[in-house]
């Protein structure tokens, strides 16, 4: 029997032994991937970062690279000749306002100076087509007269009544005088003083017509003197309305 049991306690140290080597495998093969140090096969192998590397220094002047080839110009100082400027480039040149073509303007609260003429926003505008019948004129026959200048120009003061004219005049006031045609409220105001005797129509003009018929029907200077030296009462012609 002592035979026997010795040779089961044999096997049974066999098998321990078989069992702690397998299982001292089995950890071996399972270690932490992050625990496992990698060594490569060959050390100088490894990249190294570069050295840093210094700056050039930049030369002050700069060598031309085929002075045969590639060089300055030569200018001969006696030929050279001043230009004025070019003008700027863009779409158009900027032009001042006085250049502007005339437009009709209006003009707000024009003072009669004469039968034709008036100021207003610092222009002077004479009416075109007609001649301006001075202040100072004198009219009448028979060694009578009568200061009908003065009375042209009250009755042309009293048709405007400080309302706006509308002429053709250009964007800024000149210091001359400008010629023009203006109108009031559509009507020419030209024509009205015409027709109605206080300025002489420019001859072979628009309005010659018109100061036959002043002259024929004796209105304004072509008349005879007020009855008094007060100038003529204004007369205002309302326009026809349709309707009760």
């Amino acid at each position: 029997m002592r035979p026997l049991a010795a040779m089961v306690a044999l096997a049974g140290l066999a098998g321990v032994s078989a069992a702690l080597l397998s299982s001292g495998d089995f950890l071996t093969s399972h270690k932490d991937p992050a625990a496992v140090e990698i060594v490569p096969a060959n050390p100088e192998a490894v990249a190294q970062p570069d050295p840093a590397v210094p700056l050039l220094p930049v030369p002050s002047r700069v060598r031309p690279v085929a002075p045969d080839v590639v060089a300055a110009p030569l200018v001969e100082q006696e030929g050279l000749e001043r230009i004025d400027p070019r003008e700027a480039l863009g779409i158009g040149r900027v032009r001042a306002p006085s250049e502007g073509p005339p437009a009709e303007t209006m003009l707000h609260r024009p003072v009669a100076t004469a039968a034709g003429a008036f100021e207003a926003r610092g222009y002077h505008v004479a009416l075109s087509g007609i001649e301006v019948t001075d202040a100072d004129e004198t009219c009448g026959s028979d060694g009578a007269s009568w200061p009908c200048g003065v009375h042209a120009r009250t009755a042309f003061r009293n048709w405007l009544r400080g309302r706006a004219l509308s002429c053709v005049v250009p964007p800024v006031a000149p210091q001359d005088t400008v010629v023009t045609e203006c109108k009031l409220g559509g009507h020419d105001t030209a024509a009205w003083l015409v027709a109605q005797g206080w300025v002489r129509a420019v001859a072979d003009g628009p309005y010659a017509e018109m100061e036959a018929e002043a002259r024929e029907k004796g209105r304004g200077l072509f008349g005879a003197a007020p009855s008094s030296a007060a100038p003529p009462p204004l007369t205002v012609t309302l326009p026809e309305t349709s309707g009760g």
